[in-house]
């Protein structure tokens, strides 16, 4: 069983370790399992701690720092989340796969970056369904779809009116059918499940190494500062800083992965300045933090009388925070560049909240541009750790593609009776959950930091395997495919 512990509590030699993997989330976790099947000995290293079930997002993150945006504020979210399970143990458990035009999105956008993906979709497939097996997705190996909420349905007989295609969202929640499956306590967002039906790195074992021919170790309240490298770029110690005993320790490395997130990982290749990498590590041409992307996406809230529709849709909600999405403007004509995204159901975070109203999610991968970026301001924190601060602005399409979303939105909650619609101000571009892009991979070590496989270019052991390695953002949720990718470079690693 993986060994999981506060690191002040912990008395390794970590010379053994045949890898140490900066983060625990969903990238970090399953680079962690990929590596101890082929029989690695592996650390994992996570800021955060372990988190109770039932447990908030709001009151967990509010311990940690923020990042400046470009009011100069303190209101951004650099972080999905400070735990052990990484944002997975708060998600919604959406689990689209992405498709070929995510990842070759060049045919319909432009920007001064490289937009595809140096893979095809096909290198993912094998991946996606291992990860959907170990997940239980649902409507995938024989798991059961997770049925659509009140709400689902009449949302999917509205679309059908209008002509656009319903469908069921894959969910990694187990069905209220099964022994195991959702008992529906709470509007599942942004918490801590208490049963264990919705899946996550913990409640699914991917962190545990049980009968696997390699071991993994978990060490929490760890915050890793810099890199520490030789004259040839190669990685030789990790620079940590251990709040719980204001220490700083110092870990020797074999090979390092940085699943910190887009953030955190880009944060750290800056922090890593020295004499042989003056400009961070990666940096030698000015790409490291370029090119981030929060996605763009908004949410419309239709306000109707419960007789329209049936009390029984209308009432408080409880359960999956969605269940029916449409992808019909995904790749269409109608849509700005011809490159939409999603419209899914998206139900507010308390049970009563939700009574007389439907909320519907509109969702697209956003620009990528050099100018939209992360640097680290003069300004530390508590910890003496330098902020993060934003430089980012939407462009153009990205305002007319998520508008034209949105009004579709509208359409939708119109037909289904709403007497008023508001849409909630938008703050994506504030952080999120989903981040993206800030690593780029290619071949060109002038226009890309990671190779195909996650190393960065001019180190021997040195890889970056999170969503910053994601070239365009994608137009859906994006922990599936955060997974099938870690999991398609770790298997690589020699």
């Amino acid at each position: 069983m993986t060994d999981i512990r506060h690191i002040a509590a912990a008395s390794c030699n970590y010379t053994t370790f045949d890898a140490v993997i900066v983060g625990s989330g969903a990238a970090g976790s399953i680079v962690a399992r990929t590596l101890a099947e082929k029989g690695c000995r592996v650390a994992v290293l996570e800021y955060g701690g372990l988190v109770s079930p039932g447990a908030m997002h709001g009151p967990h993150q509010a311990a940690y720092s923020k990042a400046l945006t470009s009011t100069g504020a303190a209101d951004g979210n650099p972080w999905t989340a400070c735990c052990v399970g990484g944002g997975m143990q708060f998600y919604n458990a959406i689990t689209f796969r992405y498709r070929q035009s995510d990842l070759s999105a060049s045919q319909y956008l432009g920007t001064d970056m490289e937009i595809d993906w140096p893979i095809t979709i096909q290198d993912l497939e094998p991946c996606y369904s291992q990860i959907e097996h170990l997940m239980e997705i649902g409507g995938t190996n024989g798991h059961a779809s997770y049925p659509a909420s009140s709400r689902g349905v009449i949302l999917s007989n509205a679309m059908q009116e209008l002509g656009i295609r319903p469908r069921q969202i894959p969910l990694a929640i187990r069905a209220p059918s099964n022994s195991s499956g959702c008992i529906k306590c709470s509007a599942c967002d942004e918490l801590v499940c208490p049963t264990e039906a919705r899946a996550s790195v913990l409640a699914r074992n991917i962190l545990d190494d049980s009968g696997l021919p390699g071991a993994i170790s978990v060490l929490y309240g760890c915050f890793v500062n810099r890199i520490e490298i030789r004259s040839d770029g190669r990685a030789e110690a990790l620079e940590c800083y251990v709040p719980f005993s204001t220490e700083l320790i110092r870990i020797p490395v074999e090979r390092v992965v940085i699943c910190a997130n887009a953030i955190q990982s880009a944060a750290l290749m800056l922090r890593s300045k020295s004499k042989h990498a003056p400009h961070g590590i990666g940096n030698d041409s000015d790409l490291v933090g370029r090119g981030l992307s929060f996605k763009i996406s908004g949410y419309s809230v239709g306000y109707l009388d419960p007789a329209d529709c049936g009390s029984d849709a209308l009432a408080s909600h409880w359960g999956p925070h969605a269940t029916v999405y449409t992808d019909e403007f995904y790749e269409h004509n109608d849509v700005p560049c011809r490159f939409g995204g999603l419209i899914y159901e998206a139900n507010l975070l308390s049970p009563s909240e939700n009574i007389g109203r439907v909320r519907l999610h509109y969702i697209a991968g956003d620009e990528p541009w050099s100018h939209n970026r992360l640097v680290l301001d003069d300004v530390a924190d508590r910890y003496g750790i330098p902020y993060v601060r934003f430089e980012y602005k939407n462009s153009e399409n990205d305002h007319a593609r998520i508008g034209f979303l949105a009004d579709r939105a509208d359409d939708i909650l119109l037909h289904l009776g709403a007497r008023r619609i508001e849409r909630e101000p938008s703050s994506h571009a504030k952080g999120s959950s989903h981040l993206h892009g800030t690593m780029r991979a290619g071949c060109d070590p002038r226009r890309s930091v990671v190779d195909i496989c996650g190393r960065v270019h001019g180190s021997t052991n040195i890889y970056v395997m999170d969503g910053s390695v994601m070239n365009f953002a994608g137009n859906s949720n994006p922990t599936h495919t955060i997974m099938a990718n870690a999991r398609r470079m770790a298997l690589s690693l020699k």
